[in-house]
């Protein structure tokens, strides 16, 4: 099983206030049962879908998964195919490439925003 760790991101806002933090809990990098790509792929589906303030029943919907498998991809548990990760990234506007990026959160985020048009 994954161990987790709770993580800020803080990101400016083009709006008021001008910063927004966003709290989320990410899988501990020294988990050797967890690849690299899953953590990845992990951190970024939760802070997107936090960012969004969607609940992961909401981006079940809008990707065409079941709520339990977006939390087991969220907790790290599972490996996700190409097309479910394509899946993901649709209900996020993104492509796969910047869905499973070792990026840097504030990269993904403005990644989301312009494709949004914000």
């Amino acid at each position: 099983m994954a161990m987790f760790h709770s993580t800020e991101y803080t990101y400016p806002l083009n709006t008021e206030p001008a910063f927004s933090t966003y709290r989320v809990c990410e899988p501990t990098a020294d988990d050797a049962s967890v690849s690299q790509a899953a953590q990845h792929l992990a951190r970024n589906v939760r802070l997107l879908r936090t960012v969004r303030g969607w609940s992961q029943e909401t981006l079940a919907l809008n990707a065409g998964l079941d709520r339990t498998f977006v939390g087991a991809v969220e907790r790290a548990e599972r490996n996700v195919t190409l097309a479910t990760a394509e899946k993901l990234a649709n209900a996020f506007d993104l492509s796969v490439a910047d869905l499973l990026a070792a990026q840097s959160s504030e990269v993904l985020v403005k990644a989301m925003k312009a494709e949004d048009g914000v």
